[in-house]
């Protein structure tokens, strides 16, 4: 496993089905350590309507326009930033093995992390997204995307999301202290527990 380094920059890769509280966690890491985060559909969503097939996954144009602005973001961020959150499905290796490549270039430590959550809490999570106007894929996208991290060999960290908002954000706590420690100046009183 790839370890944070205190004295540079640190990026975080996130990967994981929608709906599995991947923005959840940058969000809250980013309100707690004041780290930068970018999220692969904000990318995507700038082609429009085109960003979408009609199940409503992301089109292979809409996926690389992405996964390529989101890396330039990153990278411009890391040479600012000691910690940069990059979020998406990440269901390709090339995308997360090209992340990792963007961290050495920029000299910066790296960690994939996958948040997991039962497929059908993720759908449900999604399908309620739908309902408000949010775009999003179907749940066959959904199984798709988790059988290709299934099969992922280069995950160095996995987050379980089952329960509520308020547990998640316990097991996140619980990942900032160990995994994150003092290097980022979290208070113990920022920190429950800690």
């Amino acid at each position: 496993m790839a370890a944070f380094e205190g004295e540079k920059p640190n990026l975080i890769i996130v990967c994981g089905v929608p709906g599995s509280g991947k923005s959840t966690f940058a969000r809250h890491v980013a309100d707690r350590l004041g780290a930068a985060w970018f999220a692969s559909e904000a990318f995507a969503e700038e082609l429009g309507d085109d960003a979408r097939t009609p199940s409503g996954d992301l089109s292979k144009e809409a996926i690389a326009h992405a996964y390529s602005a989101m890396g330039a973001a990153v990278e411009d961020a890391l040479a600012t930033k000691k910690l940069v959150i990059a979020v998406g499905s990440f269901r390709s290796e090339e995308h997360r093995r090209c992340f990792r490549n963007v961290a050495r270039r920029s000299g910066a430590g790296v960690v994939t992390l996958r948040i997991v959550c039962p497929i059908e809490t993720a759908a449900r999570r999604v399908r309620l997204r739908r309902a408000f106007g949010e775009r999003g894929p179907g749940e066959e996208a959904i199984h798709q995307i988790d059988a290709e991290l299934n099969r992922a060999s280069d995950i160095d960290i996995v987050l379980i999301n089952e329960s509520s908002l308020e547990d998640f954000q316990r097991v996140i706590d619980d990942f900032i202290r160990v995994e994150l420690g003092s290097e980022y100046h979290a208070s113990p009183a920022d920190i429950p527990g800690g």
